[in-house]
């Protein structure tokens, strides 16, 4: 991995950025895939350029949305209990959450498991498509700007840590059979965090400004 320092001697306040944790302003240097680029004072690293970052986030996002309804709509785990057998989904769970008096937190499981990422994957999918194609709407700049206010409010890893939770705890009590859902769901998550990690915020703001 190639290593950059930004040259901060520049007073000029033309394609000067402010790095995030000092607040120093430095001279935009324009680097190439692989290139990381380091605040002078506090080695903060101020940009990553990342490789074919639009068309590996487009494929990500049309995964993660292609995945998601068979995530959300198949069962994640059957229980067995004395001959019984009973099978939710996340929609479901977050329903019987709130039917079951807890309002609020159904009403947070539904947006931060379910609507949430939804958003995000269809936000991410739609500006990386219009990047892709030359083409750039009036409301490209303001979609990717909601995205990026969404990005810290979708949960799914936490979502699957409340389901292994409940599988542990669940164990002795029941015979328990995984189903086509938590497998999906699992899917799910990687996509959206890889894909988290391939969109560069940076060269996308640059590529919506032209």
């Amino acid at each position: 991995m190639t290593e950059l320092r930004f040259n901060a001697e520049q007073t000029d306040p033309q394609g000067l950025i402010a790095c995030p944790e000092c607040d120093l302003l430095i001279r935009q240097t324009h680097t190439g895939p692989g290139v990381k680029c380091f605040c002078p004072r506090c080695r903060c690293i101020v940009s990553h350029a990342k490789k074919d970052t639009v068309k590996r986030t487009l494929i990500l996002s049309l995964t993660g949305l292609i995945l998601f309804i068979p995530a959300m709509i198949l069962p994640i785990m059957t229980l067995d209990t004395f001959g019984l057998e009973q099978s939710a989904n996340i929609i479901q769970g977050a329903r019987a959450l709130f039917l079951s008096g807890f309002h609020m937190v159904g009403i947070i499981v539904m947006l931060t498991a379910v609507i949430i990422p939804l958003l995000k994957l269809l936000f991410m999918f739609y500006v990386s498509l219009a990047i892709r194609m030359g083409a750039h709407p009036k409301n490209l700049a303001f979609t990717f700007r909601v995205y990026q206010r969404m990005d810290e409010w979708g949960m799914l890893e936490i979502c699957m840590l409340g389901i292994l939770i409940s599988i542990i705890k669940l164990k002795d009590l029941a015979e328990i059979s995984y189903g086509t859902g938590l497998f999906c769901f699992a899917a799910l998550l990687i996509i959206t965090l890889v894909s988290s990690v391939t969109l560069d915020e940076r060269k996308y703001w640059s590529l919506i400004q032209r």
